[in-house]
């Protein structure tokens, strides 16, 4: 029972730091404090002001991976792909399958045939499952190599006890192990678990695993780690600018005040010359109480009351700190928290200046660049578990193509341009349209169907987008309306595009 000892040991020193992961993106977030006053105070009063920017570094990836299209090498197979995932719903689950690899470091997904009642293989059926880190791990050799996967869960018995499940799965076999009580952190925890006739030990006749890792990073062989994880000390200091400012807003609302007295000089002789609590207020909210029973404070907070303050030479208030003391660091923290996670700053802040044309290529550079090598890592995991769906569906060794959506995201009008640019240089406009982000298969269409004058409609629609722009500026100056600008440009694209599919444009 070595490899359940190894397995369970690897599940228990990860945990902590998926749960890391998960609270910098999803939450809670425990504050960090240097001050131990503080964090009794601000902690007894569960008090907590939690704005998480982790999502924003994990969505920017993940928003760039997006899978367009799977096929192999005949239009059977590939239909044979197209109907498993219908049948699994992968078009939901590959996304949310890369978004968890990106926010934990690692995710998996299994497939296995579908069993009929009997236990037979229902014939043409793969049954793909998804599973998170904290519940399945590949465990790997010192080389790198696939040793073995485990899956392990709660179940509830017949009798109402709770029991933990472990399935250790190779490229030969899969042993089923259950707990013998509630302890379930070492091999000699488990048994083997039969059911239903069942034995604990049943054949892989596959060869290989059904377990497919996910990882956000790093090579073969190894676990991944969380994109966001080089913004956890930029949020850390997030929170407590944020922690600062909310108590600071307090004494917006309640300030603290003071009275000056003359040395030598006696203060008032009551209670009753102080309006000594903000909340003890009287029932008509005009008159606070005072704590010696029904007394009342002489002060009023009537509209133009008079308060005479015996014995006072002057009275002040402790204004709060300026909000800019909190608001111009986080500006600081947010840029240095986007240049180590490679993360556009525009990103955090949709509501200022968003760059565009080359600025905003230039912006997402970085991005750009990680957001491929991630695809680079995932593609080779896609290619793999899709060879395997059709391992299980009796076509061994076939090829797998896995047709990504452009990285960088270009304007439609740029985009234009640079086809026109590539085509004036020589190269084919199927190519070029390619090459600037249009689908092979819709570039395909085009031709198949006749140019129609393609060529020509590229250009002049790279030229629209200029006219588009002068437009825009000319209706800012107040020198056009926008109905007109958008019948002239609707006429203009008409003349550009040619007629609609249905024939009406």
């Amino acid at each position: 029972m070595a490899d359940l000892d190894d397995a369970l040991k690897s599940m228990q020193d990860a945990e902590s730091g998926y749960d890391k992961a998960k609270a910098y993106s999803d939450g809670p977030v425990e504050e960090v404090f240097t001050s131990r006053r503080v964090r009794r105070l601000l902690r007894d009063q569960g008090v907590s002001f939690e704005t998480l920017h982790g999502n924003v570094v994990i969505n920017a990836v993940a928003n760039k991976l997006r899978i367009e299209s799977i096929a192999s090498d005949t239009d059977a197979r590939t239909k044979m792909i197209a109907d498993a995932d219908e049948a699994n719903h992968m078009a939901q689950i590959r996304p949310e399958v890369m978004r968890r690899a990106l926010q934990l470091g690692d995710s998996y997904l299994m497939a296995w045939p579908v069993l009929d009642e009997s236990g037979g293989v229902v014939a043409g059926e793969v049954q793909i499952s998804v599973h998170g880190p904290k519940t399945m791990r590949v465990i790997y050799a010192e080389d790198g190599a696939e040793r073995f996967a485990i899956q392990k869960w709660c179940v509830t018995t017949p009798l109402g006890v709770k029991r933990t499940r472990v399935d250790l799965i190779y490229a030969d076999r899969i042993e089923h192990l259950i707990s013998k009580g509630a302890r379930a952190s070492k091999a000699g925890d488990f048994q083997p678990y039969e059911t239903d006739g069942d034995p604990a030990e049943e054949d892989n006749p596959y060869g290989e695993l059904p377990v497919f890792h996910f990882r956000a990073s790093g090579l073969p062989g190894e676990y991944g780690t969380p994109e966001h994880a080089c913004f956890y000390g930029t949020q850390n200091k997030l929170l407590k600018l944020e922690i600062g400012h909310m108590a600071g807003v307090d004494f917006f609302t309640l300030p603290q005040r003071l009275g000056l007295r003359d040395a030598g000089k006696v203060g008032p002789s009551s209670v009753d010359d102080l309006d000594e609590d903000d909340f003890l207020a009287s029932p008509d909210g005009q008159r606070t109480e005072s704590a010696l029973g029904d007394r009342k404070s002489k002060l009023s907070s009537e509209p133009g009351s008079f308060w005479d303050l015996t014995g006072y030479k002057d009275v002040k208030q402790l204004d709060p700190s300026d909000p800019g003391v909190f608001l111009d660091p986080r500006e600081a923290y947010l840029r240095e928290g986007a240049l180590v996670s490679s993360t556009p700053l525009h990103m955090f802040d949709r509501t200022g200046q968003i760059p565009s044309g080359e600025s905003l290529k230039t912006a997402n550079e970085p991005l750009d660049d990680k957001s491929r090598a991630h695809k680079t890592v995932f593609d080779g995991t896609w290619r793999a578990f899709y060879r395997f769906v059709l391992k299980l569906l009796g076509q061994d060794d076939a090829p797998v193509s896995i047709s990504w959506a452009p990285i960088e995201s270009t304007d439609e009008t740029t985009k234009l341009a640079q086809a026109k640019q590539k085509e004036e240089l020589g190269v084919p406009l199927d190519q070029a349209l390619t090459e600037v982000g249009y689908k092979a298969e819709d570039v395909k269409r085009w031709l198949d169907e006749g140019d129609g004058g393609l060529t020509v409609r590229v250009g002049l629609l790279a030229q629209l987008g200029d006219a588009v722009a002068n437009f825009s500026t000319a209706v800012a100056g107040g020198l056009m309306d926008a109905a007109s600008v958008q019948a002239v440009i609707a006429k203009m694209i008409g003349d550009v595009t040619g007629p609609s599919d249905d024939g009406t444009g």
